[in-house]
């Protein structure tokens, strides 16, 4: 799993190469402790994961007590756009609804338009009043929330 978080991520050329923010997502023991984490396997390998996290939790960033956020969607370049992702954000969805929670929320880059068109290809909503900055380097951040009830 920290192979393919940090290879999904070093793939969208959205970071530097010498990013710290690639040893924050590699820690993928520290984000099995403090939240749950979803993987799709294809033929027994693990092709991509996900982490959901709850309110006031270590990865918390943006969601609220009613809701459940998912950080960290990390699809393998060598299989992306061939659903591992669809299928993942669809459970996270499910997952909050098992959990009684009433929306999915995320957050993405304002430019990430692949990623912006899956979330809105599923349903998800962009909700510019809780839009933020990347407190180290102000990069523009963008919220999506996806109502489960």
């Amino acid at each position: 799993m920290s192979r393919i978080t940090v290879d999904s991520y070093r793939a969208t050329g959205y970071f530097e190469p010498d990013s710290t923010y690639f040893d924050f997502i590699a820690d993928t023991a520290d984000r099995a402790r403090h939240a749950e984490l979803l993987v799709a396997e294809r033929a027994g390998r693990i092709v991509a994961s996900v982490t959901l996290i709850r309110a006031g939790t270590r990865y918390a960033d943006i969601c609220r007590e009613d809701e459940l956020e998912m950080r960290m969607l990390a699809v393998d370049p060598a299989v992306q756009r061939t659903g591992a992702g669809r299928l993942l954000v669809r459970a996270a969805v499910e997952r909050a609804r098992e959990l009684g929670l009433a929306r999915v929320a995320l957050t993405t880059g304002a430019g990430w338009t692949a990623p912006r068109g899956l979330y809105e290809s599923l349903g998800f909503a962009h909700v510019p009043e809780r839009d933020w900055f990347v407190p180290s380097n102000g990069a523009p951040l963008v919220v999506y929330t996806y109502d489960v009830g």
